[in-house]
């Protein structure tokens, strides 16, 4: 009984890992992709990181492809873009990834509790 308790927690462990690593590459993809534009970025509203605010939210299905819908998406990924510090030159870039879970009879998607949240400052080239 013992064992059987000890297998159903490492098989848990390995899930709840996967789903980190996965969704920590989702974040880095994304931000990548921010810092490649970040020429262009327009900054965010305050709760782009809480809410699903269009134009700084997207989904991503199981094979990794980034989607606008949450139908059949694993995860929710939300991003922020700020000045930093008041320098419309120096933008802050935060992604934040976090599962989608299904329930009964719906879908529930940016749970805190295993969000992947990735950071980083880019500067805009000035000509």
């Amino acid at each position: 009984m013992v064992l059987a308790s000890l297998a159903a927690l490492a098989v848990q462990t390995n899930a709840r890992a996967r789903d980190r690593t996965r969704a920590t590459l989702s974040a880095v993809q994304k931000l990548e992709s921010l810092a490649a534009a970040v020429q262009g970025l327009a900054p965010s509203p305050p709760d782009a990181l809480a809410d699903d605010v269009p134009g700084f939210v997207d989904y991503v299905d199981a094979a990794g492809r980034s989607t606008e819908q949450a139908a059949g998406a694993v995860f929710v990924r939300r991003w922020r873009v700020t000045a930093l510090g008041g320098d419309a030159d120096l933008l802050v870039l935060t992604v934040e990834v976090a599962p989608c879970r299904r329930r009964v009879s719906s879908l529930s998607c940016g749970e805190t509790d295993a969000r992947v949240r990735l950071t980083t400052v880019r500067a805009r080239v000035v000509p």
